[in-house]
């Protein structure tokens, strides 16, 4: 070898990186050459500061070459060659690669977060639902009460108007007028009774409903006190068609009369009289 390819091994003998035939060369060549032992010392000394140097002192792009083919691992069947790293002087930004498991990682949160929110609305719109089914329910629920109720009205109303039919058919049925005093000048009222069949009907018109908490009474007077025979109310229109309780004797009765009392009633007339009718 010539004395420059010696040189050129110089910083590859300093780091022991040569093998084989060329260390032996080498180092039968430095045995015999004080100038290639000199460089030799000064690049183990170098050497031996890097890493306390602020700046390297950059090889020869010859050396440096030889430098890297030296102490580059072998590249694997599989692997892609690499570049060749970036001087020292001026080192290139390092950029992490992605790891493989981060883009799997963030798409798989992605969709959870899309199937929690998904879910939030579909628990909204199905909250909603439900409390439109349930108003819904409610609703229906009020009408059929409703419903109910105005058929018991009718039920009651046309057995009353039944059994006034029937009572006015009879040939021993009897009937009473009343007439409205100064609390209901407008009401008028008739009583129809059958005395052997201890059965009666009112009919009246024009009264106002009653205040809260009274209603009206009506009272069978003949020889003695007067007693009471039920309690009852007017519709909107101020009508009443009452059935008098069964078992009311009507023998010797001489008046009829319709008070204001407390809506549980009493045993004895304590409000303002509102009409009042002779049984002729």
């Amino acid at each position: 070898m010539s004395d420059e390819r010696f040189l050129e091994l110089v910083p590859l003998a300093a780091l022991g990186a040569l093998d084989g035939e060329e260390r032996a060369a080498f180092e039968a060549a430095l045995a015999a050459s004080p100038a290639l032992q000199r460089e030799l010392a000064a690049y183990e000394e170098l050497i031996g500061r890097i890493g306390a140097e602020a700046l390297p002192v950059p090889p020869s792009s010859v050396v440096r070459e030889r430098l890297l083919r030296a102490t580059r691992p072998a590249p694997s069947a599989s692997a892609a060659p690499r570049p060749a790293p970036a001087p020292r002087h001026a080192p290139a930004p390092s950029v992490p690669a992605p790891r493989s498991w981060l883009l799997p990682a963030l798409g798989a949160a992605a969709l959870l977060l899309l199937s929690v929110g998904l879910g939030v609305v579909q628990s909204r719109r199905l909250t909603a639902e439900l409390q439109a089914a349930l108003a819904d329910a409610r609703e229906a629920r009020e009408a059929l009460q409703r419903a109910q109720a105005e058929a018991s009205a009718l039920s009651e109303a046309l057995a009353r108007e039944v059994a006034f039919r029937d009572l006015v058919s009879l040939p021993e049925t009897r009937v009473a007028s009343l007439a409205g005093l100064a609390a209901a000048p407008q009401a008028r009222a008739r009583i129809v009774w059958h005395a052997g069949r201890s059965e009666g009907v009112l009919v009246a018109t024009g009264l106002a409903p009653a205040p809260a908490g009274k209603a009206y009474e009506l009272w069978i007077i003949a020889k003695a006190a007067p007693v009471p025979a039920g309690v009852f109310h007017v519709d909107a229109q101020g009508r009443a068609v009452f059935r008098l309780p069964a078992g009311l004797q009507y023998a010797d009765v001489k008046t009829f009369a319709i008070t204001i009392e407390p809506e549980a009633g009493t045993q004895a007339p304590s409000g303002p009289m509102v009409l009042a009718g002779a049984v002729s």
